[in-house]
């Protein structure tokens, strides 16, 4: 099992990185030149910037039973076609039941900001929002360990 961050925008890194030193789980971080992170005991890759370089990056290297967190409902669509597990930040786990429903959601939202321009307002994330993606990922840690 190894752990993928897809590290563009990634809230919760530090996260991800204590879980992970606790467990003795190898962690892959993949962003583009926009980002910049020096972070010791993990592989790092670094992609040219372009649209979705980070995500095929990820894509050939991720396997069946490694763990990807991702805010991307496209990236986590086809790495579970590839039997990995998919975490959100938020803690919701991406699973076959629901990510037809999140991409037509994805969709949808595309459409609604291509016609107005505008986009809603982003709530900053709270300790909540941090302890509920910890349990999660635990969650998902302790069950593919099984």
């Amino acid at each position: 099992m190894r752990l993928f961050i897809d590290g563009d925008g990634c809230p919760v890194i530090d996260e991800c990185l204590w879980i992970t030193q606790q467990r003795d789980i190898p962690v892959t971080l993949v962003c583009d030149t926009a980002h910049q992170y020096a972070i010791d005991g993990i592989e790092i890759i670094i992609v040219d910037q372009g649209h979705d370089h980070a995500d095929f990056e990820i894509l050939k290297r991720i396997r069946k039973g490694d763990l990807l967190v991702t805010q991307d409902t496209g990236l986590a669509a086809l790495a579970l076609g590839k039997g990995a597990v998919c975490l959100h930040p938020s803690g919701m786990e991406f699973d076959d039941g629901s990510i037809l429903q999140l991409l037509n959601q994805r969709s949808d939202g595309i459409k609604i900001r291509k016609q107005t321009k505008r986009c809603g307002h982003i709530k900053k994330r709270s300790e909540a929002d941090d302890e509920r993606f910890i349990k999660a990922l635990i969650s998902c840690i302790e069950r593919e360990r099984k």
